[in-house]
């Protein structure tokens, strides 16, 4: 039996002919020649490229997207996106809004062309902001809707129903804690925030910490991720509502599509 020191000996030493730098994975790669020493391709030389890492990039992210699939379908029975969405926006599509004035024509534009260059991977936020009626939510369920045709991931809540979401997982019996439900907000390709400030309306002693508090979780959470906030209110009612922290968070890398004009949902009048 042959000894490993002669093993080794016989061993064929690879050749190096040449190294570059890979520009898939910026690692230094060596072109090697090696004379294959057993089996039916012996004395059969190869030629191998080591040190790229592209496969292994390629993997990871296989392995990454697959897991982020995972945890959604864990999670994406926290939502009944039926159930939180007012029947009135069920069949709400880009096509079937029929802007009556120049601005509104505008922000449906401004919605078609953000569906139409979404990049996940490039976060951008609009804040439409106008009267009552005027189609705001009409066109984010859409563009929400639109994208996930197109296989992204969006959720649509209104702002009120998110807190309470987040209440009702403190109830010992519910099946999913505030950490999956934060989870789920904060990893989903597209997040709309509907009616914002109108977490207030009925409330007794106005604005409160612990709303506060959530509202920046779930902001703060999206940054770098793509995020539709609508709401009825000015700056200065928005900024009074949700606190100067969270209307800086709100703000940051947003545009403002302004939607002004006759309620839309009396046009039949």
């Amino acid at each position: 039996m042959k000894g490993i020191q002669e093993l080794l000996t016989n061993f064929p030493t690879p050749v190096i002919l040449n190294t570059y730098q890979c520009e898939g994975c910026s690692e230094e790669v060596s072109v090697t020649e090696m004379t294959i020493a057993g089996g039916p391709d012996k004395g059969k030389i190869e030629r191998f490229y080591l040190g790229c890492k592209c496969e292994d990039i390629v993997l990871a992210e296989k392995a990454l997207e697959n897991d982020k699939k995972a945890r959604m379908n864990r999670t994406k029975d926290i939502f009944d996106q039926n159930s939180l969405v007012n029947k009135s926006l069920l069949k709400a599509t880009l096509e079937n809004y029929l802007p009556p004035n120049q601005e509104l024509h505008e922000a449906k534009q401004e919605l078609l062309n953000f569906v139409n260059e979404f990049n996940p991977k490039e976060g951008k936020n609009l804040l439409l902001v106008g009267t009552y009626g005027t189609g705001k939510s009409h066109l984010s369920y859409a563009a929400a809707k639109e994208l996930i045709e197109k296989g992204y991931s969006a959720l649509f809540l209104s702002v009120p129903k998110l807190l309470t979401k987040i209440k009702d997982t403190y109830n010992p019996n519910s099946k999913f804690s505030e950490n999956d439900l934060l989870e789920f907000v904060a990893m989903v390709d597209l997040l709309v925030l509907d009616d914002l400030g109108a977490e207030y309306t009925n409330a007794k002693n106005g604005p409160d910490n612990w709303t506060w508090t959530k509202l920046f979780e779930v902001i703060d959470s999206r940054a770098g991720k793509h995020t539709i906030y609508t709401t009825n209110l000015s700056s200065s009612e928005l900024e009074s509502k949700v606190n100067a922290r969270n209307f800086s968070r709100i703000m940051d890398d947003t545009e403002v599509v302004p939607m002004n004009g006759k309620d839309y949902r009396k046009k039949s009048f």
